[in-house]
């Protein structure tokens, strides 16, 4: 039975042996140190600030190892909240966003969101619905200039959500997220519609839905746009296509866009890691990946 103490001793030995001049026990250490996961952090955040340079670099590097684990159990918990995998989509794009960015404060996704809405609101208040979508994509795609990526569509920082929101550029499924997230701040039920090879949103009403393309400036489409959108990518369409993408499904589709950009980089970690967090999201189900990202 290991106890604090020991647990306490043994971390603090290891950190002493990080920088040793064999190669093997570097190794070892690190891999000791990175399966500690969270008990080892708070003594290795220690470490990058009293010791010298070339330990700090060594430690440092430890820690951002570590912060996978730490996601992982993140993505478990926010899947046991809700089996059916309606719960916070802003919440898993933001830890999502920790993933590709671990030492930026996600707190920017959040002021970003609210600063949006808060201009948006004005915009869209007190207007029909297709009014309220047409004032919103216009505010989002022509006044803040938000746009799809199109001369570099595979770049990875289209899904990280605090770079898409400093460059304004992204793809069709986080232009959607984006809608989304400043629906939900100011009132307006806008969902994502997963077609296959490309995201849209829709304002979700029983009786006249609306749908449209963040990914081309808001343009409203019908069923049958859809339905010509979805033969385009290369797919048949079915009806079902139509129906509101639930948060699981939405977060998996980022991660596996991820996964198809950092296979076609050799980023084999990243790739293992992204495919561990599909799999506590799905509860182990199997997901098929896109080719290519949408």
């Amino acid at each position: 039975m290991t106890t604090p103490n020991s647990k306490t001793n043994l971390i603090s030995n290891l950190i002493r042996l990080v920088d040793d001049r064999d190669e093997f026990v570097r190794k070892k250490v690190r891999e000791q140190l990175i399966n500690l996961g969270d008990d080892a952090v708070p003594f290795l955040e220690i470490a990058a600030k009293t010791e010298n340079l070339e330990v700090k670099l060594i430690v440092l590097e430890i820690i951002k190892a570590i912060a996978p684990k730490q996601l992982l159990e993140k993505f478990k918990q926010l899947a046991k909240s809700s089996p059916s995998g309606h719960w916070d989509l802003e919440t898993g794009v933001t830890f999502l966003q920790e993933f590709g960015y671990p030492d930026k404060i996600t707190d920017d996704i959040v002021r970003s969101l609210d600063l949006l809405a808060k201009e948006a609101f004005d915009r869209t208040k007190q207007k029909s619905p297709k009014q309220a979508v047409e004032a919103l994509t216009h505010y989002l795609f022509f006044e803040k200039g938000f746009e799809g990526n199109t001369i570099d569509f595979l770049n990875p920082d289209n899904t990280y959500f605090s770079r898409m929101l400093k460059q304004k550029k992204g793809i069709p499924i986080t232009l959607t997220a984006l809608c989304i997230f400043i629906g939900q701040r100011i009132g307006l039920p806008i969902v994502g519609i997963g077609l296959p090879g490309r995201y849209i949103a829709k304002y979700d009403s029983l009786t006249q839905p609306i749908y449209f393309d963040p990914f081309d400036k808001g343009r409203i489409l019908s069923a049958d746009d859809c339905a010509k959108l979805t033969e385009t990518m290369g797919y048949r369409f079915e009806e079902h296509y139509l129906i509101a993408a639930t948060s699981r499904e939405t977060l998996t589709r980022m991660m596996n866009n991820l996964i198809v950009i950092y296979n076609k980089t050799s980023e084999s970690e990243k790739v293992n890691h992204l495919s561990d967090f599909i799999k506590v999201l799905s509860g182990n189900q199997k997901i098929n990946p896109s080719s290519r990202p949408s």
